[in-house]
């Protein structure tokens, strides 16, 4: 315990760093007067700075560990070496897939993509890591497992493709996405740890270290996490749930705070023929804002979704059978349910 908290801490620490240093690189979220209502400009590479406290803490704590076994450096580099290899060892697609999605989100970040290019990079992109093998073993539901290879692969892509979309759309208020997402993560692993197929590996708490260290400034306003961070944080999540061993339902169900705002919203927007790729304000999180919530007030009421998904995610995984199926359905339809309420009522 005392060396996960360690380890948590370096990718804290080093977070922080790349934050005081992204700070000053003058790439800024400037107001807008539509979608983006903060004041003032503020700074938007806070993704950058996760990734560098999640990758580097993360070698950092390997290093300790090296030492801490009274290994030689050139023994402990192979050891580390290893460790690496026995991580990614049936996930190889998922750094790509995790690389791919942020450099798209990071040239978004810096130059501005083009909406319809980028979206089309990041669809080909879902396809090419699913036809290269990041597909769950199976299907699964009450009536039997699909295991048809065209079939895994359109659906895993366009998981990926939803799901990465979806965090990036959600990343509108204070703390909301990247809190979301970290109870999303630590849901994950959980499951993955004890139902699935990792262990518990140092990466884990250097990543929640650096997500606390981001939170730091995002729930102040002071800093967004940018597409960089939304997308490639988005691909993580969707990635590994593909290569868990987890039952593709309890996956989705760790999801269903995103995925109920962002698809009801999507289908809102058709039936009343509004472009989805024009930037809005029609997100169930955005008309509580514009109710008068405070971005704090809606990060915690969605932290409370994505918690309760989790825990609900958690025991249908130890039950087993339908348990899952189950699970996500009923918590589907009472999530759908309270989103036509609030849209009603908004209205």
């Amino acid at each position: 315990m005392v060396a996960s908290a360690g380890f948590a801490a370096i990718g804290f620490a080093v977070c922080l760093l790349a934050i005081s240093l992204v700070k000053r690189s003058g790439i800024v979220d400037a107001p807008d007067g539509g979608r983006k209502q903060q004041s003032t400009a503020v700074p938007r590479l806070g993704g950058v700075a996760i990734a560098a406290g999640a990758l580097f803490g993360g070698l950092v704590a390997f290093f300790i560990l090296i030492l801490t076994w009274g290994a030689g450096l050139g023994p402990g580099l192979s050891q580390l070496g290893s460790a690496i290899a026995d991580l990614l060892r049936g996930r190889e697609t998922v750094p790509i897939l995790v690389a791919g999605a942020f450099l798209l989100g990071l040239w978004d970040d810096i130059w501005t993509a083009n909406t319809k290019l980028k979206l089309i990079a990041l669809a080909g992109l879902c396809l090419g890591v699913a036809a290269s093998g990041l597909v769950p073993a199976a299907l699964s539901s009450p009536w039997g497992d699909v295991t048809l290879p065209l079939v895994l692969i359109i659906g895993s892509a366009a998981w990926l493709l939803v799901f990465i979309n979806a965090v990036n759309f959600i990343d509108g208020s204070n703390g909301l996405a990247v809190g979301s997402l970290a109870i999303m993560l630590i849901g994950l692993a959980i499951c993955g740890t004890l139902i699935g197929d990792w262990q518990f590996s140092v990466f884990w708490f250097a990543l929640f270290g650096a997500l606390a260290g981001f939170m730091l400034h995002n729930l102040r306003g002071a800093l967004f996490v940018g597409d960089a961070g939304a997308l490639g944080l988005g691909a993580l999540f969707a990635g590994l749930g593909l290569v868990s061993g987890l039952n593709i339902w309890t996956i989705a169900t760790l999801a269903l705070p995103f995925l109920i705002d962002v698809l009801m919203t999507l289908i809102w927007r058709a039936k009343h023929g509004r472009n989805w790729l024009e930037p809005h304000l029609d997100h169930a999180y955005q008309r509580l804002i514009a109710s008068g919530w405070s971005h704090l007030d809606v990060a915690i009421l969605y932290w409370g979704f994505s918690a309760v998904s989790a825990a609900a995610a958690y025991i249908a995984a130890k039950g087993g059978g339908a348990a899952p199926f189950a699970v996500f359905w009923g918590l589907c339809l009472a999530g759908i349910v309270l989103w036509i309420r609030h849209r009603r009522a908004a209205e």
